[in-house]
């Protein structure tokens, strides 16, 4: 009560005076760029090499960039720059942003918030688009959710994707840059062009997610939990007092909730024994093996005395899930199991479900995220440190 009170009184002022937060991205890492093609989104940018101002760009000019032997050489209609290190495109309107093209690929062009940083890496090109926190959340939102979505669900994607960068800011500082545009953080493909989207994040701009101890969670998220989410503590070493198990009565309709795998019998006792030494001449302790059927979430199959952890199960075969029934049939043993992905955290389908029927996304994020307070961004230093001969939270000294 004492932390929701205070955001209320403090939110208005701080969002006032705030400053957005700018993310450095780093863009298409997967490919080995010799050239590039950039060009700015509307009006005049800046070109700049080795942190030297060299010129602009208009709107109908471009500047493609080429490796020329360990030098990067650019050339537009009216500009030619070389760099030994890094170009930088800068647009001179905030608004404003940068298209980009690979010619010596079938990518489509992209276009990119904020500045875009061509620097030389050996034998290649690499990228990094620096872009304000609130448009970065809007083009990872587009390509994690995807269209057609209750505005609810766009907007705790919003939180949780902030949430996620926020908290994650450090995962690539050893490459230069903060987080990258893949699966290994969230996918970014650019600027967002979905108005729902935008509108989304403009309504929770600055929102995030963090604990009782106010620091932001890890906010999880995966396809679908099959009717139960996992403890953190379950899949991995760390306990998380907000990743908690939680039944999920919305998701159990919805396009992954079920999946089914079959073995012969002879490659389920054979990968069981090899993998964790399950002696397959012992009837009794195969029966929990072959016929397995729990009633929640378990961490380990049959729950016999080998202890064969279902997270490796999965692993190991690729499974969707680690929540499923085995039954044996003859020669063959089938596995029907429930949900996609980890479980662990808050789950897509079932909180695009409670967005359809009506729950609003504060509810939805408290319903997957035991405990969380959702607060602005700029507020955290006023809750972090506590007078402790009060209780209450204050702002640093």
């Amino acid at each position: 009560m004492r932390l929701t009170t205070l955001v209320i009184l403090l939110f208005t002022a701080l969002c006032a005076f705030a400053q957005e937060q700018s993310l450095r991205i780093g863009i298409l890492r997967d490919r080995n760029i010799r050239s590039v093609l950039a060009m700015s989104q509307r009006g005049v940018c800046t070109v700049f090499a080795d942190g030297e101002r060299k010129g602009e760009i208009q709107v109908n000019d471009g500047l493609r960039l080429d490796l020329n032997g360990r030098q990067l050489v650019g050339k537009s209609l009216h500009l030619t720059v070389t760099a030994k290190e890094r170009i930088e495109l800068v647009p001179r309107s905030a608004s404003s942003g940068l298209r980009l093209r690979l010619p010596e690929s079938k990518m489509a062009e992209r276009s990119y918030p904020g500045t875009l940083t061509i620097a030389v890496e050996g034998s290649e090109l690499r990228l990094t688009n620096t872009v304000p926190i609130e448009a970065y959340t809007a083009g990872v939102v587009q390509a994690e959710a995807g269209k057609e979505h209750r505005q609810e669900y766009y907007k705790l994607q919003a939180v949780s994707c902030r949430t996620y960068a926020l908290s994650n800011v450090r995962k690539h500082a050893p490459d230069g840059f903060e987080l990258c545009d893949a699966v290994h953080c969230q996918v970014y493909h650019g600027a967002c062009k979905q108005d729902s989207i935008r509108m989304a994040v403009e309504a929770t701009a600055g929102m995030v997610m963090v604990d009782a101890d106010i620091k932001l969670i890890h906010a999880l998220f995966h396809s679908n939990c099959g009717g139960e989410t996992v403890n953190a503590e379950d899949l991995w070493s760390k306990r998380e007092p907000y990743l908690r198990s939680t039944v999920d009565a919305y998701c159990g309709t919805e396009p992954h909730a079920t999946w089914q795998r079959t073995f012969s019998r002879k490659e389920w006792l054979g990968y069981l024994e090899k993998r964790f030494g399950v002696r397959t001449t012992d009837r009794k302790q195969l029966e929990p093996l072959l016929n397995y059927e729990p009633t929640c979430r378990d961490i380990f199959l049959g729950n016999t005395m080998h202890r064969i952890p279902l997270k490796h199960v999965r692993e190991d075969l690729k499974l969707k899930s680690t929540f499923f029934t085995v039954t044996t049939k003859g020669d063959q043993v089938v596995l029907n199991g429930r949900g996609f992905g980890h479980g662990v955290g808050l789950c897509q389908e079932g909180a695009m479900h409670m967005a359809r029927v009506g729950k609003s996304y504060t509810e939805i994020l408290r319903h997957y995220y035991t405990d969380v307070h959702l607060v602005d961004v700029n507020s955290l230093d006023f809750f972090r440190d506590e007078d402790p001969s009060t209780g209450s939270a204050g702002p640093k000294r």
